[in-house]
């Protein structure tokens, strides 16, 4: 396959419709011998930068942190967090970023493309299926 099948058949099927298909099948080993007939396009977009904080290391803020804490409240920040709200979660997170990038500044990195797909996929029948029925 080339880069642009590999790309079509990655966005005909998306890693949410793999996750959902693999629930379905049990354990084993199954043949896979199908031809299959895409037709469409991919629009795939400039190269572009963003700026973008340059990269804290969240698990050592999260070690400094807590270091600063004695075994009961460090306990408790667990079980909280366990249940914490997710907006929640995403302000301090956000928050931390913001102090990350005041302390560290931002960075222009290099993005790819994005990739537009208007395609439609379907399995032919292959010549043996064709002949044995």
């Amino acid at each position: 396959m080339d880069a642009i099948q590999t790309i079509a058949i990655a966005k005909l099927v998306g890693d949410k419709a793999e996750k959902e298909a693999r629930k379905g099948i049990v354990p084993g080993t199954f043949p896979a011998d199908f031809v299959l007939h895409v037709t469409g396009s991919l629009d795939i977009g400039d190269d572009y930068t963003r700026r973008v904080p340059q990269k804290g290391k969240p698990w050592e803020l999260v070690a400094v942190a807590l270091s600063h804490l004695n075994g009961v409240t460090l306990e408790s920040i667990v079980r909280e967090a366990l249940s914490a709200d997710p907006k929640m979660v995403a302000d301090i997170k956000a928050r931390a970023d913001s102090a990350v990038a005041s302390i560290k500044g931002m960075t222009e990195t290099l993005c790819a493309g994005r990739v537009k797909a208007d395609l439609a996929a379907e399995i032919v029948p292959s010549l043996a299926m064709r002949q044995a029925a």
